[in-house]
């Protein structure tokens, strides 16, 4: 009896090809959706604030209806606390590179400097939107201001650590403190000097008076 495997009606037989699960489809334009509604409140809490920043500017600026926005975060509070974890993870890769053992202070500052080059021209709003609500909420104790800061002591605990390494002082945390208050402050200036000066400019002068090499 012949090989069933070898017989002609076997080799003609139509191989079945998985279609597309549609379940998985819809989630996947459910999760860029809501992609698309956190990057743009993220740009409008940077520049309006979040307490001006209204469910129907987002919506505009996506160009979606507020019902639609709404489907997918029922109170912009909501959207808040999304934007705020997303700016915590913002700082995942400057924390990676940090905790790399660094034995050179300028090196190490070098290193952190190019990291924040390639998120100010791909992603400058999570640079910008962290200071903005920072300031807005400063005055406001609760729960967001607390989030906001563990964001920042995320960074500042491995700059500290950083520092620490190269050479222990009892300035190393405040150091680090202001080290991520004036990289915010360089992204803001860039901003605001956009037709006077480059950004470029703007981390070569960070660079040279963080490191004394004036």
């Amino acid at each position: 009896m012949p090989n069933p495997v070898n017989t002609p009606a076997n080799i003609n037989t139509p191989v079945s090809v998985d279609k597309p699960d549609p379940i998985n489809k819809k989630e996947a334009k459910r999760i860029a959706t809501r992609r698309r509604i956190l990057e743009t409140a993220t740009h409008l809490f940077a520049r309006l604030g979040y307490h001006k920043t209204t469910i129907q500017d987002i919506a505009y600026h996506i160009g979606m209806t507020t019902g639609a926005v709404f489907y997918h975060y029922s109170l912009k509070a909501d959207i808040l606390e999304e934007v705020v974890a997303e700016l915590n993870q913002s700082f995942d890769r400057y924390i990676e590179y940090l905790e790399k053992e660094h034995t050179d202070y300028k090196k190490m500052i070098n290193g952190v400097m190019e990291i924040f080059m390639d998120r100010f021209h791909y992603h400058p709003d999570t640079i910008i939107a962290l200071a903005s609500l920072a300031a807005e909420f400063s005055g406001i104790r609760g729960p967001i201001i607390v989030k906001i800061q563990a964001a920042y002591d995320k960074f500042v605990d491995a700059f500290e650590k950083a520092l620490d390494d190269i050479s222990k002082k009892k300035t190393n945390r405040a150091a680090a403190v202001c080290f991520i208050a004036g990289l915010q402050g360089v992204a803001l200036q860039a901003l605001v000097r956009d037709e006077e000066m480059e950004i470029d400019d703007l981390v070569k002068g960070f660079i040279s008076l963080v490191t004394g090499n004036r």
